[in-house]
């Protein structure tokens, strides 16, 4: 079926220059252009970045190891256009940026809208409204289900993560505040809060909570990177040196 769209992209920018003030940041307000990637080199290497929200409820620290939070489900609009829906629930701000593709179309089942995807220019508790250049096909109506799909936002990352859903380690010394913007890195080499316990130098590492471990017997679709050093079970400082792989990290598939 051919897509209704004319466009595959929106707002089209380019990849950003950063310098150490910028990684350090901690801004209310987006210094630049949220979800920006960075390709930066300083005497640890060359190194992936990204410009990111952070959603976790607390601030972040220095080291840290961040995710994607989840999608969210919207089930049975009570109202929508081309550019708008209504519910119920929903906190506002947290899906700004965020892709809203639309789920299921209750009046006509598989017809448009049901498959499209918009982005979400801002959202209430209640209303969430898309980007007026990027509008839907075919009004949302009553009943319509959606999904919410993380693009730039971030939080703490949990035990048993998807690496494809972990974006990287926070860069900033001093971290960045809960509903603010900061540099994440994800890829390439930097010292990343561990797991307690011993890693073997060149063994993948997976996502803890919040912090990086030892795979142990973890398949392929969680490794995050891999261990740079050897690091030992009774260490005090619970830090290391590991390399990331998020930028282009195994996939979902296990290990034929």
């Amino acid at each position: 079926m051919a897509t209704p769209l004319t466009d595959l992209v929106l707002n089209l920018a380019s990849i950003h220059p950063v310098g150490l003030e910028d990684i350090n940041g901690d801004s209310s307000i987006p210094r630049m252009r949220p979800g920006t990637i960075s390709f930066v080199v300083d005497a640890f290497g060359p190194r992936v970045l990204q410009y990111v929200q952070n959603q976790s409820g607390s601030a972040v620290a220095m080291g840290q190891l961040l995710s994607k939070p989840a999608n969210t489900s919207v089930s049975n609009i009570t109202a929508g256009s081309t550019t708008q829906a209504t519910t119920t629930g929903l906190t506002a701000g947290n899906h700004n940026g965020s892709m809203c593709y639309v789920l299921d179309n209750d009046d006509d089942a598989g017809a448009a809208p049901e498959g499209e995807v918009s982005i979400i220019r801002n959202n209430s508790a209640t209303l969430i409204d898309m980007e007026m250049d990027y509008p839907f096909s075919v009004a949302l109506a009553v009943n319509d289900d959606l999904v919410m799909i993380s693009t730039w936002q971030a939080a703490d990352a949990a035990d048993g993560d998807l690496a494809v859903n972990v974006l990287g380690v926070v860069l900033g010394n001093a971290g960045f505040s809960d509903n603010n913007f900061g540099w994440i890195q994800r890829e390439g080499p930097v010292l990343a809060d561990l797991v307690s316990g011993a890693i073997t130098a060149g063994d993948p590492v997976v996502a803890g909570a919040a912090t990086i471990g030892a795979f142990g017997s973890d398949g392929q679709e969680l490794w995050v990177g891999y261990a740079l050093a050897t690091v030992s079970a009774d260490q005090d400082a619970d830090i290391g040196p590991v390399h990331l792989k998020l930028w282009t990290c195994a996939g979902t598939g296990t290990a034929p």
